[in-house]
């Protein structure tokens, strides 16, 4: 071998070993917002040339640096927040100082939480409110925050987890379903809620200081803790196992309906705004209304009254005390009252001269009555809605 064709060899070996790698190419980064939509899988391609050797890889989010020096063709963003956009890159580096990058972006999943009872879902879904319109056991929690009013009587439903999360809730309507437990400590601004017609044994309303309207009739209630809610202005809790009530502090009450319970007394006397009252179907020997005179309409219907006195109730127009056993009852101041029912008693007198506006009568079985005084016999006898035992009469000629 001549000198010539060793040099020329040894240049062309020493031209190779010097030679500069290729530069790093191009390449595309894939992300994938994983099921629980906080984490974010990112995917690239791996550099499969070996001459230009080992890459490293520098991730940034929103242009803050997270992680650096990577070996790998993956990375899991993990905690991120809920339905938020982010941008990010990936800077790729050789050995030899090459870099190449890619940009990415994605979109982070919505929250939801979970609305096991089908019937509450399609409750929700047929307020608009559930906008995936899917029956599918969850909700977007953002959509929770916009219900203020739900309507989901009649759903069959049995499961209220998820409503906790209703927190702007004002009004519900949960009658007529298959509830035996409910927690409302989260649904503070609620004013309005109807439990009625369900299976609930005990309810906790401490926490809803802001009712006004409540309904909780036809349940397994024994007992009832309303001296919290001093906003309360309706309160419907009649068919419960209710054998005491503490209405203290409910002094805006106007509307009270207790019937078919076990209460055997009752104390008014803070309750001076009560214009509708019903006690009826309770063991209540004795009732005083001394502290009630804007009652419109009262029902004290099969108690065990012996006597019953609204001479202060002037503005009284419904009274049914019928199926009691009272023997008198007097209505001289009671000039508004339009309907008076007081059939199945024990009474021996009653005087209407002072009702002029009576258009409903029930006297029907007081066996003692043997006249009804009117102030017109001619139109007494004449108005189909005055009921009376045949034996009674009326008369305008009344001691």
């Amino acid at each position: 071998m001549t000198y010539f064709t060793r040099a020329f060899i040894i240049i062309f070996i020493f031209g190779i070993s010097c030679q500069r790698p290729p530069d790093l190419p191009p390449f595309i980064i894939t992300a994938t917002v994983l099921d629980n939509s906080t984490s974010v899988r990112l995917d690239w391609p791996l550099v499969e040339d070996s001459r230009i050797g080992p890459v490293r890889y520098d991730l940034y989010l929103e242009n803050t640096l997270i992680a650096s020096n990577l070996n790998t063709i993956t990375y899991t963003i993990n905690n991120l927040n809920f339905n938020t956009t982010y941008n990010g890159r990936l800077v790729g580096k050789t050995l030899a100082g090459d870099t190449e990058s890619a940009d990415f972006s994605f979109t982070t999943g919505k929250e939801y939480i979970a609305i096991p009872d089908a019937g509450l879902e399609q409750a929700l879904i047929a307020g608009g409110f559930d906008t995936e319109g899917l029956t599918n056991g969850k909700m977007i929690k953002v959509d929770a925050l916009l219900v203020k009013n739900l309507k989901a009587n009649n759903r069959n439903i049995s499961n209220l987890e998820g409503l906790q999360h209703f927190v702007n809730l004002e009004v519900a309507d949960l009658s007529n379903n298959q509830i035996s437990q409910i927690n409302l400590g989260q649904n503070l601004k609620i004013s309005d809620l109807n439990l009625g017609s369900n299976q609930l044994s005990n309810v906790n309303l401490s926490p809803n200081i802001n009712l006004r309207y409540l309904y909780v009739f036809k349940n397994n209630l024994s007992q009832l803790n309303i001296t919290q809610n001093t906003q309360l202005e309706v309160l419907v809790a009649e068919y419960n196992n209710l054998s005491s009530i503490d209405i203290s502090r409910n002094t805006i009450l106007n509307t009270l309906g207790l019937s078919h319970n076990t209460i055997n007394q009752i104390n008014l006397s803070a309750n001076q705004r009560l214009t509708d009252l019903d006690l009826s179907y309770n063991p209540i020997s004795g009732l005083s209304l001394s502290a009630t005179p804007l009652l419109l309409n009262l029902a004290c219907q099969s108690c065990n009254l012996t006597g019953i006195g609204v001479g202060n109730l002037t503005n009284l127009i419904y009274l049914d005390v019928s199926k009691n056993s009272i023997s008198s009852v007097s209505l001289t101041n009671n000039l508004a009252l339009k309907t008076l029912n007081v059939s199945n008693n024990n009474l021996n007198t009653l005087n209407l001269k002072n009702n002029p506006n009576l258009s409903i009568l029930n006297t029907e079985n007081n066996n003692n009555l043997s006249q009804i005084c009117v102030l017109n016999v001619t139109l007494a006898q004449s108005n189909e809605d005055w009921v009376k035992d045949v034996s009674t009469i009326y008369s305008s000629n009344c001691n």
